[in-house]
């Protein structure tokens, strides 16, 4: 289940743009500046740094000198089975979740500000929104590519993992229903996806506005949902299964963007995005269909028709926004071939141009050579 925060704005963008007001003075990048939302998001916004940094040293040092306090719940899970090697669910998984929430809020905005930000203008990038944007891009570039790997390899400890052309055996996803308990791997690497798709929904609602708002909105919103229902219904290799048939196509999407707003020419962006648009039917379609159609034949048996029913409608609406990143993939395509020059971003024409990003973004200087 993947962000697909800007599924339309890819491959060749073609936008009109602010001039750079970030320069390099003396030798040193200064960070571009930028304008925040107002009220608590705008706070929210301007320490997405200190803030976490404050409380993730705060419950590291507590554990560090009181290694059986409080402070254990929030960086390991505690239902552990030393015979089997698995943990078990408990409501107490949830502070392990608030924790990582509070990390990847740091790690996203460091990350974008500490190395992003001056690396894209290090390579090429000759506006602020377009090193903004690269930053923004380079961060799910660089976690999706981290959690696809990841996840591919926990489904493939599962008897549904098939083979590297259909990935998912459908009458196995039920094999070892029900999965109260997980393996270690599988544990955090499926706690983590969930904190980091609660943190999107943050992210979500201090970015720019863009004209697909109420579907990307939605799409989280339905994710998170999936995610908390294969939870309580003991269903996280479904779970699993939807994480990866989402992730492998943002990767590419954000690589490919990453290349334009650095000034990559054309005849590298295009062909990127042709292999985006392939691994997207490929993945989000093609094998997300194996999923809905066996939640659909199978779920039947062990729940009830609510709930069956519920889960299914959940899983169709995930696949009719994919349906409908889809329509504007073919709508580039098209005006790709009829401007014969390269795809066009039709969605960042009409973009906010409030871009919002840490305090420190235009506070801090990083060398540029």
């Amino acid at each position: 289940m993947s962000s697909i925060s800007a599924t339309a704005s890819h491959g060749s963008l073609h936008t009109h743009e602010k001039p750079l007001n970030s320069s390099n003075v003396g030798g040193k990048f200064i960070q571009p500046k930028v304008q925040h939302r107002k009220g608590l998001l705008g706070t929210l916004a301007r320490h997405q740094i200190d803030a976490p940094l404050i409380a993730i040293l705060t419950i590291l040092g507590t554990y560090a000198l009181f290694p059986n306090s409080f402070a254990k719940k929030f960086l390991f899970f505690q239902e552990y089975d030393a015979i089997t090697n698995t943990y078990e669910k408990s409501w107490e998984d949830l502070y392990f979740c608030l924790f990582w929430v509070t990390v990847f809020t740091f790690l996203r905005a460091a990350v974008m500000t500490y190395i992003l930000m001056p690396m894209a203008a290090r390579f090429g990038a000759t506006t602020d929104r377009s090193i903004l944007r690269f930053a923004e891009q380079g961060w799910i570039c660089i976690y999706y590519s981290c959690s696809w790997v990841l996840g591919m390899y926990c489904i493939q400890l599962t008897p549904t993992w098939n083979n590297w052309f259909v990935w998912f055996h459908t009458d196995q996803f039920f094999d070892s229903y029900p999965l109260t308990a997980l393996p270690v791997i599988t544990k955090y690497y499926y706690w983590l996806q969930f904190s980091f798709w609660i943190q999107q929904m943050f992210v979500l609602c201090i970015e720019a506005p863009r004209k697909d708002f109420l579907a990307m909105i939605s799409h989280h919103f339905v994710t998170v949902l999936l995610i908390i229902c294969s939870f309580l219904l003991d269903v996280t290799t479904f779970g699993t299964a939807v994480f990866v048939s989402m992730d492998l196509a943002d990767v590419v999407l954000a690589l490919g963007k990453c290349l334009k707003y650095v000034g990559m020419p054309d005849s590298i962006c295009d062909p990127v995005f042709a292999c985006f648009m392939f691994i997207w039917i490929y993945t989000r379609h093609f094998l997300y269909g194996h999923i809905i159609y066996a939640w659909t034949i199978y779920a039947g048996e062990y729940y009830t028709k609510t709930t069956h029913y519920t889960i299914t409608g959940l899983l169709l609406v995930l696949q009719s926004l994919m349906f409908f990143w889809l329509w504007s993939i073919f709508r580039i395509v098209y005006k790709m071939f009829a401007s014969k020059g390269g795809v066009v971003d039709d969605r960042s024409e009409d973009e906010e141009e409030i871009v919002t990003a840490p305090e420190h973004v235009h506070h801090n200087t990083k060398q540029r050579r």
